[in-house]
């Protein structure tokens, strides 16, 4: 029977949790549901009633009634109604046994021989929050804590007796703890998960699936060969670590691939639909798989790379002599040596003419220009003013053009000697458009994003570098081949996980060739995360238990031993060797100079010639 202190102690429970939503299944009359409202109303909590005892409420109760949009509802449900198990096993059916949707179980009789009954079978589960009221007198009522570690999971209905409260018609005490549930939050009364066996998705791509479980477990706990399914068993071994702490039991299911399509296929597959709980490999959340599970925790760093080493044949680049002055410099620079051309020229004249002291000859014009290029060059000159002013001045060019000279050759010296020449293809796009070979990991996951990529620049890469081939299988290779042939042919590009061909690089390659390495990201670098599915009742445990093994380092140590994110080199490990891209404008350049010269020669020959038959002509027409 209904009374004021029930109602008071609705309120109570509804205010202790700071709910301000109601819903309440009852058989009671009209004129009894008034004074709850009321109550409630008054305590700026809504409320709906929906009587049982009318069968047009009960067609489809969790349709109609609490499929709703709040983040958490109350109900409050009368058991000694004829047609509560009606309700209960609708919302059983529905998983509305969870932290989302507030339980008030109500008996006037305190059976819970009938609790048990209902209960035993429904899907209630780990975060459960349902609450059982029996009453023992007119004012004292007497609470219990109801839940299931896993019904579907092997385990047990869990009724425990939490507090008593003594109610009146204006407020609710507690009389008696009966438990240590108010000591601490509700899950950490329910971490012992030892009557539970997990369905772990276990994935395992390097050994045949048909194995025998002690093979492919043998490979998932020893460290030898740390760089195979690495990603796979970094999250392996942190559910391990897990099942130190709540004692759950696992059963294996074996498989081979990350996922077909995105969310679904492989080992995501098995979390989408729910056949797993847990899953030894972290995986990339994207917006397709966002719609069924819950990213936990970063568990480590997926990097696809494209590999290479340069080419040498990158071309002629005859900018590095320009590029250490701007064009305003060079032009500046060239009429200072003009000038000072001319200058020493006139000092010549200066001192033929009006002092003692003078070269037997004066120089030509060109040949005083010469003179300041040569300076320009830090060579010197066999002609030299015989004046204390011309000196100067010729000290001053030279001093102008050492200055010039030094911090020329600095920046050249560096640019060709200071680091590994890089190669100018940067992006996807260049890479697809350019003449390198290109080479990709056999594993399902790349071949998937190459096809089914949406960027136009995956899509041209697959295009010219994959469907272009009269053989196109001859593009996949394993790893450590595809290592090796990037270090044997300097140009050739190989496309995997960059922790994977790490391990291959630092076993094959000496500190001088991991230094020549080029890296283009074929994906966005994203973090991977354990998952586990959006609505598991164990994913608030989960991940507290995850952001606990962050917090301590046991993630990152994890991540550290399995996973490689650079490669270790030194400034001092590469042998610099200038190749022809750089040397060849200099060989160009010297062979246009003596050809210049050379016919500059043949024209000055040539007009010699000339000059003397014109010269004999002259002559006997004079005589």
């Amino acid at each position: 029977m209904t009374s004021w202190p029930l109602y008071r102690l609705i309120v109570f429970n509804l205010l202790e949790i700071n709910l301000s939503n109601l819903m309440v299944f009852h058989c009671w009359s009209i004129e009894e549901t008034f004074p709850l409202a009321e109550m409630l109303n008054q305590n700026g909590i809504y409320s709906q009633y929906i009587d049982l005892q009318n069968p047009e409420n009960l067609a489809s109760v969790h349709k109609e009634y609490l499929d709703s949009d709040l983040v958490r509802l109350g109900v409050f449900l009368d058991l000694g109604c004829d047609k509560a198990e009606l309700v209960t096993n609708q919302s059983s059916r529905a998983r509305l046994y969870n932290q989302n949707v507030h339980w008030l179980l109500y008996d006037e009789a305190g059976n819970l021989t009938k609790l048990t009954r209902l209960f035993v079978g429904a899907n209630l589960s780990l975060n459960a929050d349902v609450t059982y009221v029996s009453r023992q007198d007119e004012q004292l009522f007497v609470l219990h804590d109801v839940y299931n570690k896993g019904s579907h999971l092997g385990g047990k209905l869990n009724i425990t007796l939490d507090r008593t409260l003594r109610c009146n018609r204006s407020h609710c005490q507690v009389k008696d703890y009966l438990s240590e549930l108010h000591l601490r939050p509700r899950l950490q009364h329910r971490m012992d998960l030892s009557s539970v066996t997990f369905r772990l998705a276990a994935l395992v791509s390097v050994l045949p699936i048909n194995s025998s479980e002690e093979e492919l477990l043998e490979f998932l706990n020893n460290d030898r060969d740390s760089h195979m399914d690495s990603i796979s068993r970094i999250g392996y071994r942190l559910i391990l670590h897990t099942q130190e702490i709540l004692g759950f039991r696992l059963h294996y299911i074996w498989c081979g691939t990350w996922s077909v399509q995105d969310a679904f296929g492989g080992a995501i597959g098995m979390l989408t639909n729910e056949s797993a709980e847990l899953c030894t490999s972290p995986f990339v959340p994207s917006w397709n798989r966002l719609h069924y599970v819950h990213p936990m925790t970063e568990q480590a760093q997926f990097r696809a790379v494209c590999m290479f080493r340069t080419p040498h044949n990158a071309g002629i680049k005859a900018a590095v002599f320009l590029e250490p002055f701007m064009p305003s410099v060079w032009f500046a620079f060239a009429g200072l040596l003009i000038f000072a051309g001319v200058l020493l020229w006139m000092i010549f004249l200066l001192e033929r003419h009006w002092m003692q002291r003078c070269l037997d000859f004066i120089p030509s014009l060109l040949s005083s220009c010469l003179i300041s290029f040569g300076a320009a060059c830090i060579q010197g000159s066999y002609l030299m003013p015989k004046s204390t002013g011309g000196r100067l001045a010729f000290i001053a060019v030279m001093l102008t053009s050492f200055l010039m000279y030094n911090y020329y050759t600095s920046i050249v010296v560096s640019t060709l000697l200071g680091s590994p020449v890089r190669s100018n293809i940067r992006t996807i796009q260049q890479l697809a458009d350019s003449s390198l070979d290109v080479g990709f990991d056999t594993v399902p996951f790349t071949k998937t994003y190459l096809v089914s990529s949406p960027r136009p620049d995956i899509r041209s890469l697959y295009k010219q570098k994959v469907e272009s081939k009269r053989d196109p299988n001859s593009v996949w290779l394993s790893p450590e081949e595809g290592v090796i042939r990037v270090r044997d042919q300097p140009g050739f590009v190989y496309t995997s996980e960059a922790s994977f061909m790490y391990h291959f690089v630092e076993k094959h390659y000496l500190p001088r060739e991991i230094s020549d390495l080029n890296e283009i990201i074929l994906r966005p670098e994203s973090a991977v995360y354990g998952m586990v599915h959006l609505n598991s009742t164990y994913r608030q445990l989960l991940t507290q238990l995850q952001v606990r093994m962050l917090e301590t380092g046991i993630i990152s140590k994890q991540s550290r031993f399995f996973s490689k994110t650079k490669l270790h080199t030194f400034s001092n490990s590469f042998v610099i060797q200038v190749g022809m891209e750089y040397a060849a404008p200099l060989f160009i350049s010297l062979l246009v100079a003596y050809f210049l010269a050379l016919l500059i020669l043949i024209l000055e020959i040539c007009w010699a010639r000339y000059a003397k038959k014109k010269l004999i002509t002259i002559i006997p027409q004079n005589q």
